[in-house]
């Protein structure tokens, strides 16, 4: 029986797309040319001479096909749908990872006989995960909202135990900040790729 490779699996790969873009298309792969695989961007090349857009890969000297600068952006422009789709599920699942946080918690807290505290935290990381599920299929803007304001009360859990606690140490802050400032990138970033 044959495997099909990964290749073959794919509807189209460059090869393929790039004889079908427009012209408008082809001559921003030109521009952009250094940020495509080298193979892609020496066939937009020949397929720009052989549309007549360009005469020879001489005149891509030319200060129309300057490549622009690129900036820092704290949240990257993504031009392709299904680049955006895949970053968003990525985002997702690592949201989901860190749902489980207040589960695994919540079940420690109903074993050292706080069940309400216990049952709370398993509810509310439930709710967490379920709508980090839904940012991966798609519903994005009432579930990055939730997870906002669970966020908030996780923040006012975390600050109410660490004022209980003596000894804490620098780590023991820096941790959750840390952790709480890359859950706003990824759900600030998930908001951006939705619009």
């Amino acid at each position: 029986m044959d495997k099909k490779s990964k290749a073959d699996s794919n509807p189209k790969d460059f090869k393929d797309l790039i004889p079908e873009y427009s012209d408008r298309e082809i001559l921003s792969i030109l521009k952009k040319r250094k940020q495509y695989q080298l193979e892609a961007a020496e066939l937009a090349i020949q397929e720009a001479i052989k549309r007549g857009l360009i005469n020879s890969e001489q005149d891509l000297i030319a200060k129309e096909f300057d490549e622009p600068a690129t900036s820092f952006q704290l949240f990257p422009t993504i031009h392709r749908s299904m680049n955006r789709i895949k970053i968003r599920k990525s985002i997702g699942r690592a949201l989901l990872i860190t749902g489980i946080i207040p589960v695994v918690w919540g079940i420690l807290k109903v074993s050292g006989n706080k069940l309400f505290e216990g049952i709370i935290l398993i509810l509310l990381g439930g709710i967490w995960l379920y709508a980090s599920a839904q940012i991966m299929r798609g519903v994005v803007t009432k579930m990055v909202n939730l997870l906002f304001v669970l966020m908030i009360a996780s923040i006012i859990y975390i600050l109410r135990l660490m004022l209980e606690l003596k000894g804490l140490r620098v780590m023991d802050f820096a941790i959750p900040v840390i952790l709480f400032l890359l859950i706003t990138y990824g759900l600030l970033y998930v908001k951006k790729l939705s619009q």
